[in-house]
């Protein structure tokens, strides 16, 4: 079983380690290079205004959620009820994705850039229970791309601004999680078992998360 624990609450996935993680990400809360006890992945109310300062709001959400600090958050425009889990061991190597995938935003790297920015978000957030180096880390947010855009073209989905195939969209974000501790892993190429198994993780992961998306 994976160390770390996961539920939905409030419209919102909380991913909490059972000590500081490691997590690289662009999330729009804690952001970059950073050690923290909880994810969120929150589901904005396609509803309510879109907040003026995501981090902020971010902030806010994360102390009435009361969880685990210091804290990553993301943030998307799918339901909660489209939320993707895929989980994948090998000897002590356990890792888990959560992916939110929207395609309303669909776009393909080199699109014309737009300034109306769509509700469609893919959120990947990838959970590894070994500790990696800074390099490896970063090696995964590239396995992490790939496969996402693997699935994409499998399921031939299309720009929704040019005729070219979609790369991701507008808003997409990955955070990759591991233990703080001397790294087991310095590499994460598609040579070795770790790229391996995150490239299987994240494929089945976005291609379910097509499927609900583009199911009606």
């Amino acid at each position: 079983m994976p160390a770390w624990t996961s539920t939905v609450r409030d419209r919102t996935l909380i991913l909490t380690f059972p000590e500081r993680y490691r997590v690289l990400s662009w999330a729009p809360l804690g952001g970059g290079l950073v050690e923290a006890r909880t994810i969120l992945n929150h589901q904005v109310n396609i509803h309510e205004t879109s907040p003026v300062d995501p981090e902020a709001f971010m902030r806010t959400l994360a102390q009435r959620l009361g969880v685990e600090l210091p804290v990553v958050g993301l943030m998307t425009g799918v339901l909660m009820e489209r939320l993707v889990r895929n989980v994948a061991q090998q000897g002590d190597l356990t890792i888990e994705c959560f992916a939110t995938v929207g395609l309303s935003n669909a776009l393909a790297a080199g699109d014309p850039a737009t300034y109306e920015e769509k509700r469609g978000t893919i959120n990947l957030i990838v959970a590894i229970n070994q500790p990696l180096t800074i390099p490896a880390m970063m090696e995964a947010v590239q396995v992490v791309t790939e496969a996402k855009v693997a699935a994409l073209f499998a399921a031939q989905v299309r720009s929704t601004v040019s005729p070219a195939f979609a790369t991701g969209t507008g808003t997409d974000c990955v955070a990759i999680a591991c233990p703080i501790a001397s790294a087991a892993y310095r590499y994460c190429g598609k040579h070795t078992q770790l790229g391996e198994l995150i490239g299987q993780v994240t494929t089945n992961a976005v291609g379910e998360g097509i499927r609900k998306a583009t199911t009606p």
